[in-house]
């Protein structure tokens, strides 16, 4: 392997053979070399060009399984971090570093959602996994856009808190609701004790987790 400016480099086989025996994948290096170390490291995509990426190979944020490449990371503890394309910086009082925020501020009710976007570097995936921290500002509303506006496109706001697509097709949410045993409402989770609807959007199914702020 090669190593250079903290960028590791494995070289699985020479370069006279064909291109499919380059590093196509952190999982590919990961079978190759079962003890490497999470890290940064070379990969060869599908247009012949080589990426540095993040591989987790140990799994910490994916109950222990390694081989992870790292799509997007946003860690605003850390300093100089900025929110990404999409998503504005708010400070608050009780927390000692911003915040990435909906750009849109839902004085007016509006409830517009504002986006980003993670490149996956034309790499094919068929999993998914990470970590995600979000706060509450006022109150959340769960699903109760979707119950009554009857929202049946993933391309409007069905939701409050974070959703994660990919091609317009739903990944997995991260949903806030009001209070655990709120009565007669659809502001709170769709389990709680409160909530008649107890239903989520056909697109979202149950892929997500819903928390009372």
């Amino acid at each position: 392997f090669e190593k250079d400016n903290g960028v590791i480099s494995f070289i699985l086989c020479p370069s006279t053979l064909p291109d499919n025996c380059k590093n196509g994948s952190c999982s590919d290096i990961l079978l190759n070399y079962p003890n490497a170390t999470s890290g940064y490291y070379n990969l060869t995509i599908t247009n012949g060009s080589t990426i540095s990426v993040y591989c987790d190979m140990e799994g910490s944020n994916c109950g222990g399984e390694g081989g992870w490449t790292r799509i997007g990371f946003i860690n605003m503890s850390e300093p100089g971090t900025t929110c990404p394309t999409g998503l504005t910086e708010k400070q608050y009082d009780n927390i000692a570093y911003n915040l990435c925020a909906n750009k849109y501020l839902h004085h007016d009710y509006t409830f517009r959602c504002s986006s980003t976007f993670f490149s996956s570097y034309t790499l094919n995936y068929t999993k998914v996994c990470g970590r995600l921290r979000g706060y509450t500002q006022g109150h959340g509303l769960s699903f109760s856009k979707y119950y009554y506006n009857r929202i049946v496109s993933i391309s409007e706001q069905y939701l409050s808190g974070v959703s994660i697509t990919h091609d317009n097709k739903h990944i997995w949410s991260y949903v806030n609701g009001f209070t655990e045993d709120y009565n007669g409402d659809a502001i709170s989770c769709p389990c709680s004790t409160g909530n008649f609807f107890n239903t989520t959007p056909p697109f979202v199914g149950n892929d997500y987790y819903c928390e009372s702020g």
